[in-house]
């Protein structure tokens, strides 16, 4: 058997974020220079891929494109930062980027395509293709981008220097499972391609021993043609080979790059008239770890082939190129990307960031409704460690609307654990923490719309003083309207009575609430019970969940304390005026807390979803039912799931409480603040009929009932007889 030797062509893939720094590059770099520049672009070993059909059909592997990919990276691997994908070659590209849609339609293609192919054969005779094996293989791009419509318009090549009379395969291809003796061979050429760089040089020498069971395969790049490849003698027993790094997945032709490897073998190495040549196409299997021998035989795609290589006293032209790329009708002609939807960088990271949400409804969570979540409206009580990581995730999640609420400015101490500060922000004594944290959301994604209120929260006992009283006063209107403008509110603030009145807040207009706090090495992530109609707040009866079934309503964040809010920061040491935890909690605290707010957003309840069930893994919603309270401690490592109802004595959420602020609005909160004392049975009258008060007790803990409690509990403990005699202990 003897017949002309085929290869398979190239074919682009190139990512749309090139096509923003082929913009950056016209506009800040090139401007009207049309000289060429140099970009990167890289392909891989190509494979096959598995489609599974019916029960009735068995999976069939079919071939894909020889790729040439050029993706953003190849601005800056051209300047040298290198990060290709593993497996792969590096090859060098030249852009020709025009100035109009006329200087590109009249640029002579035949003579861009003769100097890349004399540039390659100068490379060979010179020795550097042999010391760096990607000139053999460089791409040429010819382009106008129209930055106006953002259309870009462009043609690639792929030279290589072709022989007439075309080279020769004398025999069938051969799979390389079984040109080998032993599947454990496979697997020692797998080695020996993973402990070197020669596979990423993308062309080698290779010599193939049967008989050696222990070390049958010697690589080396090709600069050891001599010592590896040498004359080919047959009394070594060994089988010399030539290889590349093949992206070709037709089962029969080589890719590409085997054209310009064969001309280095004729100007290089003219002795070496027939050659086996092995198209390597498993660099996929590099990274993948450990294969057994059978998995190997049977994922195996690289191929051996026998080659009859055309002297070069025998070509009619020494230096005939070809390599323009074809479109899917094999024709030749320029292709045209029109990006005018989404090429401006805000857009497209706008894009960029929906593609990563929106591959979740492809296999993972089909039914997932990203719009609502893109549309909850989140207002962040507190700026710290805790809201930083909280509106990263947030954000991540792709929501567009994130509000602070802090009255802090941005210290040294911040920008190593606020992942939203940097040190620029804490100099000069500090940026407004809340306006900050907005400004650091809009650079990270500018279509955000994130605000920043530096605002102080009135809190129980923390008096408000005549001189403050109209402040205040506007302080708790303004937090009363973004309580109400927004969808869920987190409360991240780092003491228990700052969480005070955006709770009652929250509760009054029933919004989602999610409360997060730190302990040393604990945390709590947990959600609010909400009221479902405004005869909730009534202080009788049991109130209703959503569906009008009568349920418990879920506790908040005070429903299990017996002591109301009060002043926890006066006169409080160094390690007690800063949250004392370790630095990784946060970011799993915040992150556990965002994600119990996109599981009640996907449930059909929503915030009255009632939480999981002991041990269940499903419920109504795409994530389940939510939790009501995930409690986590890094010590072992443990996390559990608590529920636990809303009590009818609760100081910040019960019907006494958003009732009292309904009918009295500022004048309760007033009360609260300062702790005036007044009546049980007369609560809102003047303070001088509060005489008879008991002095114990808070205003909070007297309205709602816990002053009444501890005097009951109080009043028990004294009728109990507490026996001292030992005559009274039972006998164990």
């Amino acid at each position: 058997m003897s017949e002309t030797l085929r290869f398979e062509a190239f074919s682009s893939m190139v990512e749309p974020e090139f096509w923003s720094g082929l913009a950056h590059h016209k506009l800040h770099s090139a401007r009207l220079d049309t000289a060429r520049a140099v970009v990167r672009g890289e392909f891989s070993g190509g494979r096959r891929h598995a489609v599974r059909g019916n029960s009735a059909e068995p999976t069939q592997r079919l071939a894909v494109p020889a790729r040439l990919r050029v993706n953003q990276g190849a601005w800056e691997a051209a300047q040298g930062n290198t990060q290709q994908q593993a497996g792969a070659v590096g090859v060098n590209g030249y852009l020709h980027n025009t100035n109009t849609i006329e200087e590109f339609k009249k640029r002579d293609k035949g003579e861009l395509l003769r100097d890349a192919g004399a540039e390659i054969l100068e490379a060979i005779r010179s020795g550097r293709a042999t010391q760096t094996p990607e000139l053999l293989w460089p791409f040429l791009l010819l382009s106008f981008a129209d930055l106006k419509k953002y259309h870009f318009y462009h043609w690639f090549a792929f030279p290589a220097v072709t022989a007439d009379p075309p080279d020769m395969a004398t025999e069938a291809p051969a799979p390389l499972s079984s040109f080998v003796s032993r599947s454990s061979d496979l697997e020692h050429l797998l080695t020996t391609f993973a402990g070197s760089s020669v596979c990423a040089q993308g062309a080698f020498v290779a010599r193939y021993y049967p008989s050696n069971v222990d070390n049958p395969w010697r690589v080396g790049p090709l600069s050891e043609w001599s010592e590896i490849y040498g004359s080919d003698k047959a009394e070594d027993g060994g089988i010399a080979l030539l290889g590349f790094v093949d992206p070709s997945s037709h089962s029969t032709r080589p890719g590409w790059p085997l054209r310009n490897m064969l001309t280095w073998l004729r100007h290089c190495h003219p002795e070496a008239a027939n050659v086996n040549i092995l198209c390597f196409r498993d660099t996929a299997l590099l990274a993948g770890g450990a294969v057994d021998g059978a998995t190997l035989v049977q994922q195996c795609e690289s191929i051996v082939l026998r080659v009859n290589v055309t002297p070069v006293a025998s070509l009619t032209s020494e230096c005939q190129v070809s390599g323009w790329e074809r479109n899917e009708k094999q024709k030749l002609v320029p292709r045209i990307v029109n990006l005018s939807s989404t090429m401006d960088p805000v857009r497209l990271a706008e894009s960029a960031l929906d593609l990563n949400l929106q591959l979740m409804r492809w296999r993972l969570a089909p039914s997932i409704d990203l719009a609502k979540i893109a549309g909850t409206r989140a207002l962040l009580v507190g700026a710290g460690t805790l809201g930083a990581y909280t509106a990263r995730v947030l954000l991540a999640w792709g929501m567009r609307k994130i509000t602070f609420v802090d009255n802090g400015r941005v210290s040294f101490s911040n920008p190593a654990r606020q992942p939203l500060y940097d040190f620029e922000d804490s100099l000069d004594g500090g940026k407004p923490k809340a306006e900050a944290a907005a400004s650091s959301m809009r650079k990270i994604f500018p279509n955000v719309d994130s605000q920043g209120i530096q605002m102080t929260i009135p809190m129980p006992g923390h008096s408000i003083s005549a001189s403050e009283m109209d402040s205040t006063r506007a302080t708790v209107a303004r937090l009363d309207e973004l309580v109400a403008s927004h969808d869920v509110i987190f409360l991240l603030t780092d003491s228990r009575e700052s969480r005070w009145l955006p709770t009652l807040l929250g509760t009054l207009h029933r919004k989602i609430v999610i409360c997060v706090a730190l302990g040393f090495d604990s945390y709590v992530a947990m959600r609010h019970g909400m009221y479902a109609h405004d005869d909730d707040f009534e202080p009788m009866g049991a109130p209703k969940a959503a569906d009008s079934n009568e349920a418990v309503r879920l506790g908040c964040y005070f429903c299990n304390d017996v002591v109301a809010p009060t002043d926890s920061l006066s006169d409080r040491t160094l390690d007690q005026q800063c949250t004392v935890t370790r630095p990784g909690l946060a970011p799993i605290a915040s992150g556990t807390a965002v994600e119990l707010l996109t599981t009640i957003l996907q449930h059909p309840q929503g915030g009255h979803a009632p939480p999981a069930a002991p041990g269940a893994n499903d419920g109504a919603g795409e994530f389940g039912d939510p939790e009501h309270q995930i409690r986590g401690y890094l010590l072992g490592f443990r996390q559990h799931a608590i529920v636990g109802q809303a009590s009818s004595l609760c100081t910040a959420c019960s019907p006494s409480v958003i009732n009292a602020y309904r009918q009295h609005g500022f004048d309760f909160l007033l009360r609260a603040f300062n702790n005036t004392l007044v009546s049980e049975d007369a609560p809102h009258c003047a303070a001088e009929d509060s005489a008879d008060a008991p002095a114990d007790y808070s205003y909070l803990e007297t309205l709602t009932g816990l002053a009444a409690l501890h005097r009951q509990t109080d009043t028990m403990l004294e009728t109990i007889e507490w026996s001292e005699s030992d005559d009274d202990f039972e006998a164990i």
